[in-house]
């Protein structure tokens, strides 16, 4: 059974890719783009990335984009394809085999099928296969191995604890230093979990985290600790400035959720629209709809904290574990915490104790819901898949056309590339023209903050003074599409006769414009 639970968690990850090879969404082409920088530099970290105007310093955290650089460009695309399918795949592996661990830790009888429930409900969880909150489970990210690292430190380190292993304290030191230098979320994760775990289950914990570190920096030979100071100086600067003009604006409100919800039930008994009333379900993300449809088992906790005091170490260790996570996701989903990041990203970090958690107190009594929420997940991953086909198939067929327009873009006269909206990326990927645009991470120690408000002060759009930014940067082009286009023109600019008043279009497609620049 085990074996078939791997066999099709790899395959629901990987089968969109494998057959729309070149899907790459817009972080993704950041990854790659990192990575094909560090292979051209000998496998060294470089201290900022080419081509990119604005100043700032390589400090996004390094260890994805290094172990993409260690393959040839044709097997690297391939390790992107494959990143979430192979690191999920992983994480099902871990968990079934710590499963088996807690089982014997917990003394309770009746628990045999525990690690396969589990293994099965975390290979199908929505949560692992939603569709609408960054790249995951179908795009190459350092999001992925972050959390495998994160669970095998996190596991290994309560291993260690138990038993006074040494090779898992190692262990669980090494993964700890990894999380450090590959995923900025994993960052937060490590800080927020660890104190809550460390005051209420276990004060040595403290010292691991302190431990990798250590090792964070040793074997990185200091490279960890800018990646620490960029990560705090780009949060500083996200809180100060850029989640009010960014996230602000699109924060779910009750309202919004109650007049869709509305909306959508009306149209489904009114004129059977049930593929708009499905696919709304599973990518609306206001906080509770995302609670009960996609984290269900995360509700259990009431009813399991006043069992805290009976339960084993193990056992209060997955709990606090859980409960960090839903605290977490209910700080950031306030307006003055939103620059910490999606709150559900939080709840993933946790999927595995939250789902140990829920089958140990179901089983054997309540098995029947246990089967209801595995159908459901299989039901939802279905979805998932058919719809991540879909939008795949969409990208790969845009992949060729935008290859084509930036190799004709690459025979024209070099100067400054302009994007407006998020293609900053995918520019720098496939032109090999400079790019007025960031570095991953903002400091503003670094980086003016006048230049910053000139040139994204909409963020990701520019600023009004669109003229300026062509004289000031002497920029020749200008990547975008028709929906970003659009809204710069009728959201930001004054008069649309700004921007076509100085830039002749060049290309068009679906997913892409190309505009040069008209000098004065």
């Amino acid at each position: 059974m085990i074996y078939l639970i791997l066999f099709f968690s790899f395959l629901v990850r990987a089968l969109p890719r494998l057959l729309h090879q070149n899907a790459l969404v817009a972080d993704t082409y950041f990854h790659l783009y990192c990575a094909r920088v560090i292979a051209e530099n000998s496998l060294r970290i470089p201290p900022r990335l080419p081509r990119v105007i604005l100043d700032h310093e390589y400090s996004y955290p390094f260890l994805y984009h290094l172990f993409l650089a260690l393959f040839p460009p044709k097997l690297r695309a391939w390790a992107e394809r494959l990143t979430g399918a192979l690191f999920d795949t992983a994480n099902v592996v871990f968990i079934y085999l710590f499963s088996w661990w807690g089982v014997s830790q917990s003394g309770s009888p009746g628990l045999g099928r525990l690690p396969i429930w589990v293994a099965a409900l975390f290979a199908f969880s929505p949560a692992l296969l939603r569709i609408g909150s960054g790249p995951r489970a179908y795009n190459g990210s350092p999001r992925l191995m972050g959390q495998t690292l994160y669970l095998i430190h996190i596991l290994f380190s309560w291993y260690a604890l138990s038993t006074r292993n040494l090779p898992a304290l190692v262990m669980a030191l090494l993964a700890g230093a990894g999380v450090i230098v590959t995923a900025k979320f994993g960052n937060q994760v490590l800080l927020f979990f660890g104190i809550l775990l460390g005051l209420f289950v276990s004060i040595q914990y403290l010292w691991l985290l302190g431990g990798s570190l250590l090792f964070a920096l040793l074997l990185s030979k200091g490279r960890a600790w800018q990646v620490i100071v960029g990560q705090v100086r780009h949060s500083l600067f996200y809180f100060k400035y850029l989640q009010r003009v960014f996230l602000h604006p699109s924060l779910p409100t009750l309202k919004g959720y109650a007049k869709g919800a509305g909306a959508r039930a009306w149209r489904l008994l009114r004129k059977g629209e049930l593929k708009g009333a499905v696919e709304w379900y599973f990518i609306e993300p206001y906080p509770l709809h995302l609670l009960i449809t996609v984290y269900p088992q995360f509700l259990l906790i009431p009813l399991l904290l006043p069992r805290y005091g009976e339960m084993g170490f193990w056992e209060r260790f997955l709990l606090v574990w859980v409960a960090a996570a839903l605290f977490c996701f209910l700080a950031t989903k306030m307006r003055p915490l939103l620059f910490l990041g999606e709150g559900e990203r939080y709840l993933e970090y946790a999927l595995f104790p939250s789902l140990w958690l829920g089958v140990r107190y179901c089983l054997p009594r309540w098995e029947l819901a246990i089967w209801a929420l595995l159908a459901y997940s299989l039901l939802s991953a279905l979805c998932y898949f058919w719809s991540s086909l879909r939008t795949s198939r969409e990208a790969d067929e845009e992949f060729g056309r935008a290859e084509r327009a930036f190799y004709e873009l690459n025979r024209m006269p070099p100067g400054v590339i302009m994007p407006i909206g998020s293609f900053q990326w995918q520019t720098l990927y496939w032109s090999c023209f400079p790019v007025l645009t960031l570095g991953g991470n903002i400091d503003g120690t670094i980086l003016s903050h006048d230049q910053f408000l000139l040139v994204y002060g909409r963020y990701p759009y520019p600023s009004e003074d669109f003229g300026r930014i062509v004289k000031e940067f002497d920029v020749s082009y200008v990547i975008t599409d028709k929906a970003h286009l659009n809204h710069y023109l009728t959201q930001i600019l004054k008069d649309p006769r700004d921007f076509y008043g100085k830039a002749k279009l060049l290309y068009q497609s679906p997913k892409l414009m190309i505009f040069q620049a008209l000098k004065a």
